[in-house]
């Protein structure tokens, strides 16, 4: 099902209308051609690969992604000369100044409400069919896509505009669930489902599973403190355990392996985004091109956009040497440069190091000026290995984990952490520092583990993978000051509305901070 992801049929996302919460102008269907394709159960796979479809837009760089990462101490676009200053988008994000009009706002909003509404379409239509094992699958599958499109408004937004998938009559504005009621919405649904649902050794892990549905408890009930006031560490401990003991995943002895091209599936993933450079794609998650200088050419990746780095704060948090998850150089013939962290001199394929535009070596330093930067400020990271003799530069040849096994043993050394159990997280955490150490180094393994060590590691297992603002906000540090940044207001954990939402449902308040 790989390709099919993304062979969506269009005409099936004009009705998106199903939860309209946004200013998305409607396309009008064409009314026969229309109700053969939803009414026909041959074409049961056009219903589903929609909602599918929109997990792509969760790791493009410049929407939720952005919000999730360039929002923290991880990511950092400086403006260089003319280059990466979008109307102040970047450095609005970076220092937490955005308002309601900022441009990333609107087009996360909509981009999840979307998904939402491709799964609402999904459910209704394959609703009507004949019921079977299949229908009944695809039906779970959209239920629980819809539940994780809720999860991520309601982690970015704190509200969620919701409409059941039989509610048609679209003059009504929708439902708004406050932050509480949806995380117990999205909890009462993913249980509902989880019974019904197939496991990865039966569907992989492009398709939702059962474990996909555990990692998605876990994950709410992590967060639940956040959302409602009230800390679920045991039940978050419960999924993770589940998952963890069910032997459907394991942390990779090899850290890098994930990273690579062309990785179909890997013990590590439970629900994964599948991506191809054999299609056109578009540059949303071209992830070497938006951060390489100009001069990094190699294969047939020609245009590179010297834009995203990482702070200085960041990077200071590491154990440079003996970490193998700052540096993999198994590319860097084919390449040109390493995979992790890139800093120093950059060379090309040949060895020939490398220049600026103006003629001066290409040396990553970590001194930035957010405002004005040279060509050459800012480390720059590459966590997915490109394709250098694709035929499409501006499509990814990396399948993208959005959940895995690692994420769910350091999720369960927190919970048990918060839950006082000291022993058993600080046992997950080496579990993990003990299968990443460097070649022919090795990376201490802690003797005793705080909530700050949590954070750390957390950083270095899962840096620039979208999941950065979230923990930030759970260890209250989002409002901590880091490089070009100073301390900012607690109401910034939460992101404002789109002033085109609340424009269009009278149900939607606006969050504090943002008036």
């Amino acid at each position: 099902m790989k390709l099919k992801k993304y062979i969506i049929f269009i005409l099936v996302l004009t009705l998106t209308g199903m939860f309209s919460c946004t200013d998305l102008e409607e396309t009008v269907l064409d009314e026969q051609l229309g109700t053969d394709l939803v009414n026909n159960p041959d074409n049961i796979e056009a219903l589903i690969n929609p909602p599918y479809g929109s997990l792509r837009r969760t790791i493009e760089w410049y929407d939720y992604w952005a919000l999730q990462e360039v929002s923290t101490d991880e990511v950092i676009i400086p403006t260089r000369g003319t280059d990466w200053y979008d109307n102040g988008d970047w450095q609005q994000l970076h220092l937490q100044t955005w308002t309601a009009d900022h441009g990333r706002m609107k087009n996360v909003w909509e981009a999840l409400s979307q998904g939402m509404s491709r799964a609402n379409t999904a459910i209704y239509y394959i609703g009507q069919f004949d019921q079977d094992a299949t229908t009944e699958q695809f039906i779970n599958e959209a239920r629980f896509l819809r539940a994780y499109f809720m999860y991520l408004i309601n982690d970015l937004y704190g509200q969620v505009p919701f409409r059941e998938a039989d509610e048609l009559d679209f003059s009504i504005s929708p439902t708004v669930l406050s932050r509480k009621e949806a995380a117990d919405y999205i909890i009462a649904e993913l249980k509902a489902i989880l019974p019904n649902l197939k496991t990865k050794s039966a569907v992989g892990s492009e398709r939702v599973t059962q474990g996909a549905a555990k990692a998605l408890l876990a994950k709410v009930y992590l967060n639940y403190e956040v959302y409602a006031g009230e800390a679920k560490w045991t039940e978050a401990i419960q999924y993770c355990d589940e998952l963890i003991n069910s032997e459907n995943y394991a942390v990779a002895d090899d850290y890098w392996t994930m990273f690579q091209k062309d990785v179909v599936d890997h013990p590590e993933f439970i629900l994964r985004v599948p991506m191809d450079d054999k299609v056109d794609m578009g540059s949303g998650s071209v992830w070497v091109n938006f951060t390489l200088h100009y001069a990094q050419t190699f294969g047939n990746i020609t245009s590179l956009w010297n834009g995203p780095s990482t702070t200085k704060t960041f990077f200071e948090t590491w154990d440079q040497e003996n970490d193998v998850r700052f540096y993999d150089d198994r590319n860097i013939d084919e390449l040109g440069f390493n995979q992790g962290f890139m800093v120093g001199q950059q060379y090309g394929v040949d060895g020939t190091a490398l220049e600026q535009r103006n003629g001066d070596p290409l040396i990553f330093v970590p001194e930035i000026n957010l405002g004005s930067s040279p060509e050459n400020a800012g480390i720059r990271v590459n966590k997915f290995a490109p394709n250098a003799n694709t035929e499409r530069q501006f499509s990814s040849p990396n399948d993208v984990p959005i959940m895995r096994i690692s994420d769910i043993y350091l999720m369960r050394a927190e919970a048990k952490l918060r839950n006082g159990d000291a022993n058993g997280a600080l046992t997950d955490v080496n579990y993990i520092r003990e299968r990443r150490s460097a070649a022919g180094k090795t990376l201490p393994v802690l003797s005793a583990v705080t909530l700050d060590n949590i954070l750390d590691e957390r950083g270095f297992e899962l840096y620039w993978e979208g999941l950065r603002r979230q923990d930030l906000v759970r260890f209250g540090k989002f409002g901590d000051a880091w490089q070009e940044k100073p301390a900012t207001d607690a109401t910034k954990a939460l992101f404002p509305l789109p002033t085109s939402a609340v424009d269009v449902n009278e149900n939607l308040t606006q969050n504090p901070g943002y008036n």
